[in-house]
C-alpha cells in the first residue's frame, strides 16, 4: 500500500479551510487541500461582465433575495451548488459554494466577535477563542467606519456615508432611555490601507461585484501565501463526493480520483459537510437540526437627507446595531444599516410601483436619503431540519421554518424598532419583509461541539465514533447567536488546527 497523500486533507478552500491550513503547515504538517473550484478567468473579467454577467444574468427577474445574492457571481455560485450538491429545499433556500474561496465570494464581510456569555454552553473558554480572533484579524485585515480619517487609537478607518453619519450623530445626541438599543460604526473585513497583493478600498462601489482591488477579504487571497509553503498542496476541480474509513480516511472525488490521509478536515460549509457525511450519520431517523438566523429587511427614509446626493463610500455595512428584547443570554438581535445609494439601483427600482424610467428617475432623486436595515435573530428562533430522501440515495432536503411563537416575537421587535427609527429621525417605509429561511446563509449547529451521540463532535471538532474525521466549519458551532458568524468560524478553525498541530505527533520525514 502506498503511503498517505498528506498528514491532513482539507476539503474546501473557504474561510474555515484556509484558517485550518495555516497552523498545520507552520508546524511542518503536510496538507493537501481539495477544492471543487479553480481560478480560471476570475482575474480577467471586465467590469461590465462582473456587473451584467456574461449572459446578462443581472437582467433576470428579481427573485426577492438580497442584492448581494443577485449579482452575476452570486447567481453562478448558487446555481452550481444547487445543481451539483444534491441538496434541495422546502421553504428553505439552500446556499452553499463549490467555488474557489467558498462563500467568502459573496459574504457581507461584516465582523462580529462572540463574548463569554455567547459561548457559555460551549466546551471551550473565551480565552482560547480570543487568541484566534486576534490571529485572524491580523491576517485578513479589518477596518472600522467613521466620520473622521483616523480613530483615536490610530487605526485606519473608512468614511461613513453622509446619511449613515447623520443617523449615528442623532443616536449619540438622543440616546435611548434604557440602553437596550445600540448603534455603532460597522467593522468590515476591508482594507483602508494597502497590503502586498491587495489595494485599499477606493470607494468605487464595486463591493458586491467582486472587488477588483482585493480590498474585501476573500479566502482565495490566502491561497497565494499557503502555496508558497513546501508543506501545502492545492488541487483544483476536485469535488469530494464520499469518505471511507480504513486505518485512515479515503476521499473520493467526482472525477474518480481518490486520496488518503490519517486525518481529514472538513471545511465544505455546513450544507456541503452534511452531504459528505450523509452515509455516516443516521439522518433518516430524526433529521439533522440546522440552525440559521431568521432575517428581516427594513427600508428606511431620512427626511433630513431628502434630495441630497450620496457621498462616496463602500457598499458594505455602514452601521451595526443591536437590540435586546429579553433577559436570556441570546435574547437580542443584531443587524446592519446600509446606504441604498451605494447598492445596485435595479434591485430597488424593480420593487417600486412605477415604470422602469419613472422608477429610475424617482430613485435617483431620493437614493441619498434611503437606508436598508437587515436584522438577524438568534438561531433558536429557527426550526430547520435536513432530511435524507429515501427515494434518492444521495439527495438531501432541508425543510425550513421558524420557532413556535416567532411571529409574535417578530411583530414585537418591529414595534420596538419603529420607536428607535423615530428617535433617529427615520421613517420606516412599506416593504419590510422576513426573508425565506436560508437566505441569511448563517448556518450552524448540525454537529455541535460537546454534544453526545452520533451528531456530536469533540472540542477539537472530531466527529463522535469516527476518529480522525474533524470538522472546522459552522457545522460544529453549538448555538447561533444573532451576531455575524464567519469571523467566529474562522477563529474556531484556527483554534482547532493549533490544537491538532500540538497534539498530533509529527510524522518522521
Amino acid at each position: 500500500m502506498n503511503g498517505p497523500d498528506a498528514d491532513f486533507i482539507i476539503i474546501g478552500s473557504g474561510p474555515a479551510g484556509v484558517s485550518a491550513a495555516f497552523p498545520l503547515i507552520a508546524a511542518g504538517r503536510r496538507v493537501l487541500m481539495l477544492d471543487a473550484g479553480n481560478d480560471v478567468g476570475s482575474r480577467d473579467e471586465s467590469r461590465s461582465v462582473r456587473v451584467l454577467g456574461g449572459d446578462l444574468e443581472s437582467l433576470r427577474a428579481d427573485d426577492g433575495s438580497s442584492p448581494k445574492l443577485q449579482t452575476p457571481v452570486s447567481r453562478g455560485i448558487r446555481e452550481r451548488f444547487q445543481g451539483e450538491s444534491g441538496i434541495g429545499g422546502v421553504g428553505f433556500m439552500p446556499i452553499g459554494s463549490l467555488a474557489r474561496g467558498g462563500l467568502s465570494n459573496i459574504w457581507g464581510a461584516q465582523i462580529s466577535y462572540l463574548d463569554a456569555d455567547d459561548i457559555a454552553n460551549w466546551p471551550i473558554d473565551i480565552a482560547s477563542l480570543q487568541k484566534s480572533y486576534e490571529r485572524i484579524s491580523e491576517r485578513i485585515g479589518i477596518s472600522r467606519n467613521a466620520d473622521f480619517n483616523r480613530s483615536a487609537e490610530g487605526e485606519s478607518v473608512l468614511p461613513l456615508g453622509a446619511t449613515a453619519a447623520y443617523v449615528l450623530h442623532r443616536h449619540r445626541v438622543a440616546k435611548p432611555a434604557n440602553g437596550s438599543f445600540r448603534l455603532f460604526p460597522a467593522v468590515n473585513a476591508i482594507l483602508s490601507d494597502s497590503r502586498p497583493g491587495r489595494a485599499a478600498c477606493d470607494l468605487g462601489g464595486d463591493c458586491l461585484y467582486g472587488c477588483p482591488n482585493g480590498a474585501i477579504y476573500n479566502s482565495r487571497q490566502d491561497l497565494l501565501s499557503l502555496r508558497k509553503s513546501p508543506h501545502f498542496r492545492l488541487l483544483d476541480n476536485m469535488r469530494a463526493v464520499s469518505l471511507t474509513h480504513n486505518a485512515g480516511w479515503t476521499v473520493r472525488t467526482a472525477d474518480g480520483s481518490s486520496f488518503f490521509a490519517p486525518r481529514i478536515i472538513l471545511a465544505a460549509g455546513v450544507l456541503g459537510t452534511a452531504a459528505l457525511l450523509a452515509d455516516h450519520l443516521p439522518i433518516e431517523e430524526q433529521g439533522l437540526r440546522l440552525l440559521n438566523s431568521p432575517t428581516l429587511a427594513i427600508p428606511l427614509l431620512s427626511p433630513q437627507r431628502l434630495l441630497r446626493s450620496s457621498t462616496p463610500t463602500h457598499s458594505l455595512a455602514q452601521l451595526g446595531l443591536s437590540l435586546r428584547y429579553g433577559d436570556g443570554i441570546s435574547d437580542y438581535v443584531t443587524g446592519a444599516i446600509y446606504e441604498v445609494g451605494s447598492l445596485p439601483a435595479q434591485n430597488f427600482i424593480n420593487r417600486m410601483p412605477l415604470g422602469r424610467s419613472a422608477g429610475r428617475a424617482a430613485f435617483e432623486r431620493i437614493a441619498g436619503s434611503l437606508l436598508v436595515a437587515t436584522i438577524y435573530y438568534p438561531g433558536d428562533q429557527s426550526r430547520s431540519y435536513i432530511h435524507r430522501d429515501a427515494a434518492a440515495e444521495k439527495s438531501l432536503t432541508i425543510h425550513g421554518g421558524f420557532a413556535e411563537g416567532f411571529d409574535i416575537l417578530a411583530e414585537a421587535l418591529k414595534r420596538a424598532l419603529r420607536r428607535e427609527w423615530k428617535r433617529l429621525g427615520l421613517i420606516q417605509l412599506p416593504g419590510a419583509s422576513l426573508a425565506e429561511p436560508g437566505v441569511d446563509a448563517h448556518f450552524a449547529g448540525t454537529l455541535p461541539m460537546g454534544a453526545s451521540g452520533p451528531f456530536g463532535t469533540s472540542a477539537d471538532g472530531e466527529l463522535n465514533f469516527h476518529p480522525g474525521l474533524h470538522i472546522v466549519d459552522g457545522s460544529i458551532i453549538p448555538d447561533l447567536s444573532s451576531k455575524y458568524i464567519t469571523m467566529t468560524i474562522m477563529a474556531n478553525a484556527d483554534r482547532i488546527a493549533h490544537r491538532l498541530a500540538e497534539t498530533e505527533a509529527k510524522p518522521a520525514s
